[in-house]
């Protein structure tokens, strides 16, 4: 037998290796979905550690204090962000904002603006888009400093439920004076403007209240009005760290400003801390009653539906 004859037989023919390939083909095709599930899900449960660690730090201030943060400071003009940090073992970062009265920014001699640009632990969401640039789309011009923007927060305190109480039938109470674009700052949720909310007064149960949310969709078009992470309040009239619930979950609209919808990266709804320390992931099917009934600490509305 010749050697070119054996070489003959050991050679792959053309409709083999086209077989092989369409083979590989097919096995990466099926291998693809799973890898971007897997991905998925550890960014959401990523997610979920950063807003148990929230939750669990809101506690221990709790604990502390007797209340949870006021959404913001009107001296400082400081977001309750900045008061947990002691509470998430970021003391150092802390200590480095100025409590003096004026404005968060350089406008006034306050030097808090530029801590915008440390990267907040624990509160950023992997999933969402620029994490690594820290910009968001549509950040004010004034947030920026010196042309440059700084990072924003995608876990937001829930300032409760607007709009009709399903169960009572009657308006749920917002705060007076707190118009801004034809909406109201809602008074029934767990952080009310120039309150401290406790455990005690959560009558609906603590299981059963919203306590953060997240909010890390993108919108490239319209934008998503992010603000910097220091950023609590200097007028009475809006919060950048605390949102009203009054639109469905990912319904990406931006106006009002207060009642821009909770949403997510994450496939089909977001994450939410409850009053109670847990996290648990909610769909953007839920009822706007059932969700609304969630918002409210003391509403009397049944939840059970979610």
């Amino acid at each position: 037998m010749s050697l070119s004859r054996v070489a003959s037989r050991r050679a792959f023919t053309l409709i083999e290796l086209l077989v092989v390939i369409a083979i590989i083909a097919i096995l990466i095709g099926l291998l693809l979905p799973a890898v971007q599930k897997i991905r998925a899900a550890a960014s959401r449960l990523r997610c979920q550690n950063n807003m148990k660690q929230i939750a669990l730090a809101m506690h221990n201030y709790h604990q502390a204090t007797g209340a949870f943060p006021s959404p913001d400071n009107r001296d400082t003009q400081l977001s309750w962000h900045i008061y947990l940090l002691p509470y998430l073992e970021q003391g150092n970062l802390y200590e480095q904002f100025s409590q003096a009265t004026g404005s968060y920014t350089l406008v006034n001699g306050n030097k808090n603006d530029p801590h915008g640009f440390t990267r907040p632990v624990f509160y950023q969401c992997s999933a969402s888009l620029d994490i690594e640039k820290g910009a968001k789309n549509d950040f004010a011009p004034a947030e920026s400093v010196n042309g440059q923007f700084p990072y924003t927060t995608h876990y937001y305190g829930i300032g409760g439920p607007v709009g009709t109480n399903p169960t009572t039938g009657t308006a749920y109470a917002v705060s007076p004076g707190t118009t801004f674009e034809g909406a109201d700052m809602s008074s029934e949720g767990m952080f009310v403007i120039k309150q401290n909310i406790s455990l005690n007064t959560v009558l609906d149960g603590s299981s059963n209240t919203l306590l953060v949310g997240e909010m890390s969709w993108a919108e490239p078009i319209k934008g998503t009005r992010y603000r910097t992470w220091v950023r609590g309040g200097e007028t009475a009239n809006h919060i950048s760290g605390i949102r009203n619930v009054a639109l469905p979950i990912n319904s990406h609209d931006i106006k009002p400003y207060m009642n821009m919808a909770m949403g997510s990266k994450h496939d089909g709804g977001t994450n939410f801390a409850f009053a109670d320390g847990s996290i648990r992931f909610v769909r953007q099917t839920i009822t706007m009653d059932t969700y609304k009934a969630l918002a409210s600490r003391a509403g009397q509305e049944v939840a059970n539906d979610y």
